[in-house]
């Protein structure tokens, strides 16, 4: 008798074990099925990132602004500002001129010269908030210009998770959002997609709570970071006037919300047309946009095969940014996101599929200047109970790592 009751208890030990760990592993899942955890997630690994530059640079913030020749001269410039030899001179520089004097319309400031003034100062908000926060001091704004990305890192991490679990996904599934390869760069050069995608992100997240207000004034923001978000707010009110034609009352809401940003962008344009005699729009589509697709066909011809090892991460880069945007549209039939979102996404990806050549011919530019295409496919794929999230899942966060190894391991 003693010996069948121990083996009974023996055999209920297994099931208890078992049961044990469903009930941390459900524990586990409501514990990450929160916007908190992508935000730490996304905030832990950009610090990690800049910390491994900061270590790498000997504690020299300004080197990761990439400023250098010809727009950067080392005679003019301040001493706080490391000067890099011109192949490796980016865009960081002009946010950087920014944060030093965000009002000036003077030629060169502190060394730096904008290479297209208006389109420049039309992306004006990371520039003026490195400003704010560095009191206005060359030596300290590329250390604004950092804490800037970071905390834009923790706020797209967090819209990110609220989006997917408002779409019916673990929140886990926004780190597909968050972890964009294309932020890679924005970590480690200086720029601004962070901060206009954290903005964008929090915006459309306040549309779908249907906080318009909030929504507009974020969106406008985010157009003030980066001119090209403007594509979102604009299928935004487009999506809104279709319902309303429909007599859908919920249509009110973004169309009066994309409409509020359309003016912010348009003042802005005008603001600076004034300020620098050009167009921001006219210098951008000059130098950014073509033909759709012709831009496109003319990288895949000389990458096709890829000779070496740079054309070869370009075009994977290229290939798998592609796909998100092809399962995007796949994906449209059948997701549960806003009808609005659904038509924002048309202008993203159309931005996309019209940059020219030259930008096409550097992973770096193109997969920022695709930003936008890239979290409207995404957030329609979140909405699709089919298995596009899994297919495309492990290629962006292989591209990921790949990007972030590729800016570590550069000088």
């Amino acid at each position: 008798m003693d010996e069948l009751r121990w083996r009974n208890q023996g055999a209920g030990r297994p099931a208890d074990s078992l049961q044990r760990v469903a009930i941390q592993q459900r524990r586990w899942v409501a514990a990450t099925n929160r916007a908190a955890f992508t935000a730490l997630v996304t905030g832990i690994l950009a610090a990690l990132i800049l910390a491994i530059l900061l270590i790498r640079d000997h504690g020299n913030a300004s080197r990761i602004v990439h400023a250098g020749p010809p727009w950067t001269s080392a005679q003019s410039a301040p001493q706080s500002l490391a000067i890099r030899p011109a192949d490796q001179a980016y865009d960081g520089q002009f946010f950087y001129r920014l944060g030093v004097a965000p009002f000036s319309t003077a030629k060169t400031v502190s060394g730096v010269t904008f290479d297209l003034p208006a389109l420049r100062n039309v992306r004006w908000l990371s520039g003026g908030l490195a400003w704010l926060l560095s009191g206005g001091q060359a030596g300290g704004v590329p250390w604004a210009l950092l804490a800037i990305n970071v905390v834009s890192a923790i706020a797209l991490g967090a819209a990110a998770g609220a989006l997917a679990r408002s779409s019916g996904r673990h929140a886990a599934w926004g780190l597909l959002l968050a972890l964009y390869p294309g932020y890679a760069y924005t970590l480690t050069l200086d720029t601004s997609e962070l901060l206009a995608g954290a903005l964008l992100l929090t915006g459309l997240y306040a549309g779908r709570r249907q906080h318009w207000a909030l929504a507009a004034l974020l969106l406008a923001l985010a157009v003030l970071a980066r001119d090209t978000t403007i594509a979102i707010p604009a299928g935004l009110a487009a999506g809104g006037a279709y319902l309303l034609l429909r007599r859908r009352r919920d249509g009110l809401g973004p169309l009066l919300t994309g409409v509020s940003s359309l003016i912010v962008y348009a003042g802005s344009q005008v603001l600076q047309r004034v300020r620098f005699h050009a167009w921001p729009f006219s210098q951008s589509s000059k130098n950014n946009l073509s033909g759709p697709f012709v831009g496109l066909a003319k990288e895949l011809g000389k990458d096709v095969p890829p000779h070496g090892g740079a054309a070869a991460f370009r075009l994977l880069s290229l290939v798998i940014l592609l796909a998100v945007m092809v399962a995007g549209g796949l994906a449209m039939r059948g997701t549960t996101i806003p009808l609005v979102e659904r038509v924002a996404w048309i202008p993203a990806v159309v931005v996309v599929l019209t940059l020219n050549a030259f930008l096409w011919s550097g992973a770096t530019a193109f997969m920022r200047a695709a930003t936008e295409g890239y979290l409207l496919s995404v957030l329609v794929i979140l909405g699709n109970r089919a298995r596009y999230a899994l297919y495309v899942a492990a290629p962006v966060l292989v591209l990921w790592v790949l990007t972030v190894g590729s800016q570590l391991h550069k000088a």
